[in-house]
């Protein structure tokens, strides 16, 4: 018998639809995973997408496949304009900014005995409906990554499969005629131990090491830009600064994205410190990594006093785009080598 309701976000559905309107879960398979593990001491996690059950506007129930809504014609937000997520070990803001009309970012937090897990997706702009996008992917990134560390796979083919959850789901959210313009956003994924740190991204969301001593503040992202791709290539700096394309992302996750393996990184830091994971948001407000570890070591108090003073930083100096800033204490107490 066809569901009445999404086994993902619990909206209805009517007969005939293969994916839910609402988050974009194949009506043919189960729910996730992660979601359906009971939510014991051992796996946790939190999301910031929260889909509106009535339209913002008139309260409308009825929206159509593009998620707008059958009354007024508003788009139905796929998350709060601001949300706080708070785990205790790691914790994580995002804040749609002082710009834009709906919050772009997508971040998700999770802790399966000892090991931290974060996500964070950056929806392109410039394509359509690109919160939809960032929100599937960060959920289905977390759901498959807290799947791969609970079966026993090393953090490198944890990240692998929630990089290919993610770009998975952001291909569905684009449905069966997904146009010239889908539905993309930008991904990074951190996971943390007590041993080691490891990251793998596709796009210009970025993760930092920040000691809280003595240390060398790292980024340990590179950003998937016809900038660096140029750099790569020996193209000059000045030839490079001359090109008005030079920021555009030449990598993203999306229905119609050719390159979506994720860049890996791990380091093992000899002394504690911070991981931060975040998207433009803050980091254009402080694009030098000495800077941005300066802001975050007078960051004080646990990581979601750390997150809530990043995120403010970010907004009193402009918040022109939208802001997610996660962050967690390395090492983590309990976690498990791979």
């Amino acid at each position: 018998m066809a569901p009445t309701r999404c086994p993902e976000c619990g909206e209805p559905v009517r007969p005939g639809d293969h994916f839910c309107e609402a988050c974009g879960h194949d009506l043919g398979a189960p729910a996730s995973a992660a979601r359906d593990r009971p939510r014991d001491a051992s796996v946790r996690w939190l999301t910031a997408t929260e889909i509106a059950a009535a339209c913002p506007a008139c309260q409308g129930r009825t929206f159509g496949s593009d998620g707008f809504c059958e009354e007024c014609g508003q788009r139905r937000p796929t998350a709060r304009d601001h949300t706080e997520l708070d785990l205790g070990v790691v914790a994580a803001v995002t804040d749609i900014g002082s710009r834009h009309h709906r919050n772009e970012d997508a971040v998700a937090i999770g802790v399966l005995d000892g090991a931290v897990a974060v996500v964070v997706c950056d929806g392109v702009s410039s394509s359509s409906r690109p919160d939809t996008a960032s929100h599937a992917a960060a959920d289905a990134a977390m759901a498959a990554l807290l799947d791969g560390l609970a079966d026993g796979d090393d953090r490198d083919a944890s990240i692998i499969a929630a990089t290919r959850a993610a770009q998975a789901a952001a291909t569905v959210v684009a449905g069966p005629h997904p146009g010239p313009n889908p539905p993309s956003c930008t991904f990074v994924s951190a996971v943390v131990t007590a041993d080691a740190i490891t990251i793998g991204w596709v796009g210009d969301s970025r993760a930092y090491w920040l000691p809280d001593g003595e240390g060398e503040p790292l980024l340990l992202t590179v950003d998937d830009s016809l900038r660096n791709s140029l750099a790569a290539r020996g193209v000059s700096g000045e030839a490079i600064d001359g090109n008005p394309h030079a920021a555009s992302l030449v990598r993203w996750l999306g229905s119609d994205a050719t390159d979506t393996d994720p860049h890996l990184r791990t380091i093992a830091p000899e002394a504690p410190g911070r991981v931060l994971v975040c998207s433009d948001g803050l980091f254009r407000y402080r694009p030098v990594v000495t800077d941005l570890a300066a802001a975050v070591a007078a960051a004080k108090g646990p990581p979601l006093a750390g997150a809530q003073y990043l995120t403010r930083l970010a907004l009193d100096e402009g918040g022109q785009d939208n802001v997610t800033v996660a962050l967690a204490p390395y090492p983590v107490t309990g976690g498990s080598k791979s």
